[in-house]
């Protein structure tokens, strides 16, 4: 069964931790979730969805690890696959710029949008995960996606 879990989560968690940290951070920090999801095993009460569980959980981690200033900050640059050389470097131009402006946001937009985005977390469970309050989450939604379609004008 926890295979199974793994299998199906772990590159959303490390996508998680990817858009707060350096590869060799976001490993680190997906590597302890996992062993604090094994070590606590028995805490998780299947009334929830374990994936809401799983990103309280990293999102726990990834708060311990700001605070003991492990985090080396950082952004993710996805490599993007197409046919033609020109089309490629336009696309990982694009998500450069992007990446650097996820990584610019204060940090409680920059954990909902990962949160949202990469993990596919719902509002609720982000404000749950978070401890902020629902309308909070969406609030720090709004102003990210504004800040991100303000500095993406003039890129396709």
């Amino acid at each position: 069964a926890f295979e199974a879990l793994y299998n199906r989560h772990r590159d959303a968690v490390y996508r998680y931790f990817l858009r707060a940290a350096d590869s060799a951070s976001a490993a680190d920090g997906h590597q302890e979730t996992w062993a604090r999801i094994i070590a606590n095993r028995g805490k998780f009460r299947p009334q929830g969805r374990f994936r809401a569980y799983l990103f309280t959980v990293a999102h726990h981690v990834l708060m311990d690890q700001f605070r003991q200033g492990k985090w080396e900050t950082g952004t993710a640059i996805e490599a993007v696959a197409d046919d033609s050389p020109e089309a490629e470097a336009s696309a990982l131009e694009t998500a450069a710029r992007l990446n650097a402006l996820i990584g610019a946001l204060p940090g409680p937009q920059r954990e909902a949008v990962a949160m949202r985005k990469e993990a596919e977390l719902t509002i609720r469970e982000i404000a749950q995960v978070t401890g902020a309050t629902e309308e909070g989450v969406k609030s720090r939604l709004r102003y990210a996606m504004a800040k991100l379609k303000r500095g993406m004008q003039g890129y396709e």
